[in-house]
C-alpha cells in the first residue's frame, strides 16, 4: 500500500539514504555526504515540512524535497530533488508522487510552482509537464578561462556598485520567477554580490555572481547566476558590458562559469560567446506551474 508523509516525520540519515537511492543510476552523480545533504536545508531554504516522502509498506521509495519563499506577497515554491528507488521505477509513481508534492504546496498558497530539469533527461520532462508544468526558458552553463579584453571606455561611462546579493532580493532589481539557486535571497548563503550599472540614481544593468577567493589570494574563479537589462537601447547594452567585465573579472586570468543562467534579454549570451564562452556538456530546462 502506497503512503505519504512528510519528511519531518523521518530522521536526516533516513532521508540521506533515500536521496541517495533515489538518484542512483541518474544522468550526473548526485552523492553527497550527510553534513552536505543537511547543509542544503539551510542554505537552500528547502523545508522538511514541505517535502515529502513516498512509502509503500512503511518503507520509503521516493521523495520530493521543497521549498517557499515569498516575494511581494507571492508565495513560489521549488522541487529541489525527486526521486525514486530503481526497484519502484517504471510503475507509474512519479504522478502520483508529484501530484502529492503540489498538494502540499496549495494548502500553503503557493501560486507558482517551479523546477529546473536537465535536458537530456525527456522522462523526467514529460511526466512533470504531465502533471501541468510548462518549460519557459533554457538554463544556460557556460565556460571561459584566462584574462579578457576590459573596455576601460565602456566601464567610465557608468558608476559600478558591489553589494551583498541580499541587499538586492525583493527590490524591484531581479525578475522573481527565476531558477531557485540564483534569486539574490539564496545566493547570498554562499557570498552572492550584485553588481550593478547606474547613472544617477538610475539602475540601467545588474548581474549576480560569487567570486572564489581566499583573503590575500588572488581570486581563482567566479561563477554568473543572473542578468537584468533596464533598458533595450544602446546605453543598456553598454551597461550590460560593463556589469559583465566588471561582475566577471574580465581583467583577471581566472576560471569563469555560469550557473542555471537565463538570457531575458537575449543578449547577455552573445555578448559571453563573442567574448570567449563556450557551452559545455551540462544543459537544463526552467519548468513552472501555476497553482
Amino acid at each position: 500500500m502506497i503512503t505519504f508523509k512528510t519528511m519531518d516525520h523521518v530522521t536526516f540519515k533516513e532521508s540521506h539514504e533515500l536521496f541517495t537511492n533515489g538518484f542512483e543510476g541518474y544522468y550526473i552523480p548526485m552523492k553527497m555526504s550527510l553534513d552536505t545533504f543537511v547543509a542544503r536545508f539551510g542554505n537552500e531554504n528547502l523545508s522538511p515540512a514541505l517535502s515529502i516522502i513516498m512509502f509503500d509498506e512503511g518503507n520509503p521509495i521516493g521523495f520530493v524535497l521543497q521549498g517557499i519563499r515569498e516575494v511581494d506577497g507571492q508565495k513560489i515554491a521549488w522541487n529541489g530533488g525527486t526521486g525514486i528507488i530503481p526497484k519502484y521505477r517504471g510503475k507509474k509513481l512519479g504522478c502520483l508522487l508529484i501530484e502529492k508534492a503540489l498538494t502540499i504546496l496549495k494548502q500553503q498558497d503557493v501560486e507558482i510552482a517551479t523546477l529546473e530539469a536537465l535536458s537530456i533527461n525527456q522522462p523526467a520532462i514529460k511526466l512533470y509537464e504531465k502533471v501541468g508544468y510548462k518549460v519557459i526558458d533554457t538554463l544556460h552553463f557556460l565556460e571561459a578561462d584566462g584574462e579578457l579584453f576590459f573596455d576601460e571606455k565602456v566601464a567610465k561611462e557608468f558608476s559600478i556598485q558591489r553589494v551583498p546579493a541580499i541587499q538586492a532580493a525583493d527590490v524591484g532589481i531581479f525578475p522573481a520567477v527565476v531558477p531557485w539557486q540564483v534569486d539574490p535571497s539564496i545566493t547570498p548563503r554562499v557570498a552572492g554580490e550584485a553588481v550593478i550599472a547606474m547613472k544617477g540614481n538610475e539602475i540601467l544593468a545588474a548581474c549576480i555572481v560569487r567570486t572564489k577567493q581566499q583573503f590575500g589570494f588572488e581570486a581563482e574563479g567566479v561563477s554568473l547566476f543572473q542578468v537584468t537589462v533596464k533598458k533595450e537601447n544602446e546605453e543598456g547594452d553598454r551597461a550590460l558590458h560593463a556589469v559583465l567585465q566588471e561582475g566577471l573579472l574580465f581583467q583577471h586570468s581566472l576560471k569563469r562559469t555560469t550557473y542555471n543562467l537565463m538570457d531575458h534579454s537575449q543578449k547577455t549570451l552573445p555578448f559571453l560567446q563573442r567574448n570567449g564562452f563556450r557551452n559545455t556538456d551540462i544543459a537544463q530546462v526552467f519548468m513552472v506551474k501555476e497553482l
